[in-house]
C-alpha cells in the first residue's frame, strides 16, 4: 500500500502508460484510417490486383497456357484479360521471331521488330518504374516470344501501402503526441512536487512568535507526504521545548532576581554592624582586616548587582532610553569623576579629549554603567600597572591600561560578569567594541 502511494511508483506509472500508448496506438491509428478504404476496396479496382506479386504469378500463370496456343487463340485470350480480368491494363505480345503483334490500349511507340539490344532497353527503362510491367515467355519458353502487361501502379498497390505512403505522417504525429503528453503528465507531477516543496520552504521562513516554523498541512502520505509529517513532529517537539526553556528561564531569572534581594538586605547589615566595630577595633593588624572585610562586602555588592542587571537586560527590562549626547562633555564628566579614584590608588591618569564635538545616540545611564565597569575591571585586574589612559578621538572612545592581560588570573575572576554586561549594552545601542590584550596591557575601543 505504501508502494502504490509513493511518488516513484507514479512516476513509473506515467512512464508505463506512455510505453504502452506508443504501441497501441500504431495499430489503432492504422485501423481507423485503413478501415474505410478496405471496405471499400472490392468497389474500386478488380479483384486481380491484389498486389504486385499475386499480377506476377497470375500473368505468368496466363502465359504458360498460351505455349501451343495459335496467334488467333493469343489474340482472343489477351483480348479476353484486357476486358474482363485487367481492366484499365495496357497489353501486347511479340511472337518468337521478335514480331510486335497485337495491342490492346497500348499507346506508346513500339518496334515492329524487336532486336536483343530493343528488348534490353525496354526491360531495363520498365524495371520497377510506373506503370509496373511484367514479361512472361508464352509456356515458359523463351523461343515462343513473350506477352506484356503494363498497369498503372496504383491499381496493383495494396490499399495498407497506399495509406502508408498518404497517411504516414500520422504515425510521426501519433508519436509526437505521446511524447508531448509524456513530457506534459512529466511536468504537471514535478511542478506538484515543487509546489509542495515550496510550500515547505515558506513554512520554514515565517515563523512564530515563539520563533519556530508553523506547521503544514499534509495533503498526500507520499514521500513529501512522510517529510511533511516528520517536519510537524519537529516543530512540535521544537515548541515543547522552546516551552520549557522559556519556563526554565523564568524560573531562572525570578531566582536571580529574589536572591539578589535576598543578599542585599544582610550585606547592608553586616556593612552597618562592621562601621560599629570599626570605632572598638584600635590596632592596624584589626583595622587592616576590617578594611579588607568591607572590600570584599564591596566586591559582593557590586557582583549581585551586575547579575542582577545582567537578568534585567536579558528579560529585556532594562530601563532603555537613547538621546544624541555630546561624548566630549559626557566622558569628561565621567573622567572627573573617577580621577579621584585612581589618583588615590597611585595611578598614572592620562587622559585626552578632543575638542571638536562628538555626537553618539546612546543611553547616558547605560554608556555610564559600561565605562564605570570597565574601570572598575581595570582597578581589579590591572592595579599591577598603576596606569589608566582615557581617550576619546576620532570618534572613537579608548580605555587602556598597562596590567597583564585578560590571559592572567585574578583572585576576583568572577567579577568579569561585567564585561558580559558591556557586550550586551553596546549591541542594544548598535554601537560596536574591540579589545586588545596582551602581558603589556589591554586597551578597549567603543565606536560607532
Amino acid at each position: 500500500m505504501r508502494l502504490v502511494k509513493s511518488l516513484q511508483f507514479k512516476y513509473l506509472l506515467i512512464i508505463f502508460a506512455a510505453l504502452l500508448f506508443l504501441p497501441l496506438s500504431i495499430p489503432i491509428v492504422s485501423g481507423l484510417v485503413s478501415l474505410p478504404f478496405l471496405a471499400l476496396e472490392n468497389d474500386n479496382r478488380s479483384a486481380s490486383y491484389q498486389g504486385f506479386e499475386q499480377l506476377t504469378t497470375s500473368w505468368h500463370r496466363e502465359a504458360e497456357k498460351l505455349g501451343t496456343a495459335t496467334e488467333a487463340e493469343i489474340r482472343e485470350t489477351l483480348d479476353e484479360l484486357h476486358k474482363k480480368k485487367y481492366p484499365g491494363s495496357q497489353i501486347f505480345w511479340v511472337d518468337k521471331e521478335g514480331n510486335t503483334k497485337d495491342r490492346f490500349s497500348y499507346t506508346e511507340n513500339l518496334p515492329d521488330k524487336w532486336t536483343p539490344s530493343y528488348t534490353v532497353k525496354y526491360m531495363k527503362e520498365h524495371h520497377d518504374a510506373n506503370p509496373f510491367t511484367v514479361v512472361a515467355f508464352l509456356g515458359n519458353d523463351i523461343a515462343n516470344g513473350f506477352m506484356v502487361i503494363e498497369v498503372d501502379r496504383s491499381l496493383v498497390q495494396s490499399t495498407v501501402s497506399k495509406l502508408t505512403e498518404k497517411f504516414g505522417f500520422l504515425y510521426f504525429y501519433v508519436i509526437l503526441i505521446t511524447l508531448i503528453l509524456f513530457i506534459i503528465f512529466s511536468w504537471l507531477f514535478f511542478r506538484n512536487i515543487h509546489k509542495r516543496l515550496l510550500r515547505l520552504s515558506n513554512a520554514m521562513e515565517n515563523k512564530s512568535e515563539l520563533g519556530i516554523p508553523e506547521t503544514v498541512a499534509i495533503s498526500k502520505m507520499d514521500e513529501i507526504g512522510q517529510l511533511e509529517n516528520s517536519f510537524n513532529q519537529m516543530i512540535t517537539e521544537l515548541e515543547q521545548s522552546r516551552l520549557r526553556e522559556q519556563n526554565e528561564e523564568t524560573l531562572r531569572k525570578d531566582l536571580i532576581a529574589n536572591l539578589s534581594h535576598d543578599l542585599r538586605t544582610p550585606l547592608t547589615t553586616i556593612r552597618a554592624q562592621l562601621s560599629l566595630v570599626k570605632a572598638e577595633v584600635t590596632t592596624a593588624k584589626g583595622t587592616d582586616a576590617l578594611e579588607a572585610i568591607d572590600q570584599k562586602i564591596d566586591f559582593i555588592s557590586k557582583l549581585i548587582d551586575n547579575l542582577f542587571s545582567y537578568t534585567l537586560l536579558s528579560a529585556k527590562k532594562y530601563p532603555y532610553n537613547p538621546e544624541k549626547t555630546e561624548m566630549n562633555r559626557f566622558f569628561r564628566t565621567l573622567a572627573a569623576n573617577w580621577y579621584p579614584v585612581f589618583e588615590e590608588k597611585g595611578f598614572e591618569i592620562d587622559i585626552s579629549i578632543q575638542s571638536e564635538p562628538v555626537l553618539w545616540e546612546i543611553d547616558q545611564q547605560w554608556m555610564e554603567r559600561i565605562i564605570e565597569n570597565l574601570l572598575q575591571n581595570v582597578l581589579r585586574h590591572a592595579s599591577d600597572g598603576k596606569y589608566i589612559g582615557l581617550f576619546l578621538t576620532d570618534n572613537r572612545l579608548t580605555i587602556q591600561d598597562k596590567g597583564t592581560g585578560f590571559k592572567e588570573t585574578s583572585e576576583q575572576q568572577g567579577a568579569r560578569i561585567g564585561l558580559t554586561i558591556v557586550e550586551v549594552m553596546i549591541n542594544e545601542m548598535s554601537l560596536k567594541w574591540s579589545i586588545d590584550t596582551g602581558e603589556t596591557g589591554t586597551s578597549i575601543t567603543i565606536y560607532q
